[in-house]
């Protein structure tokens, strides 16, 4: 598996341990002092997560406000450089109110030495994408 190929999959496992509600396998593809950067957000979490205890304290917000937070890939765009883009929809259910939710959102994945650097969140792939092609 060339290097590219698994920068992408650990972004896909990644996501797929995420819906599937299993912690440890999500935090197996993060650094442990990864950035998790929500600052972006139009949503009810904001600010950034550092580390696996930032992780761990986005997962535990996470579950105490949905019963169902699963983010689907609809896209993945490897931006080289071990930068990828996803394209995401999340689909979930308030566990307070029970409405349900849908909502696009867009992730650029750092991806060094096969585990995740840093992911952040943009409201649209144009932004993601022009800040992947940002010279680091």
């Amino acid at each position: 598996m060339s290097t590219e190929q698994r920068d992408v999959e650990v972004v896909r496992r990644f996501n797929e341990s995420w819906s599937d509600g299993d912690l440890a396998a999500v935090l197996d593809c993060a650094h442990p002092e990864m950035q998790f950067d929500w600052s972006e957000s139009i949503g009810p979490f904001r600010g950034i997560y550092r580390g696996h205890d930032g992780l761990r304290r986005y997962w535990d917000d996470v579950k105490d406000a949905w019963d169902r937070f699963s983010p689907d890939i609809d896209d993945l765009i490897d931006c080289g450089a071990g930068r990828i883009v996803a394209v995401t929809t999340v689909r979930g259910r308030a566990r307070a109110s029970g409405i349900e939710v849908e909502a696009r959102g867009v992730m650029l994945w750092v991806v060094r030495d096969g585990v995740i650097a840093s992911g952040k969140l943009f409201q649209n792939a144009d932004d993601a994408i022009a800040a992947a092609r940002e010279p680091t």
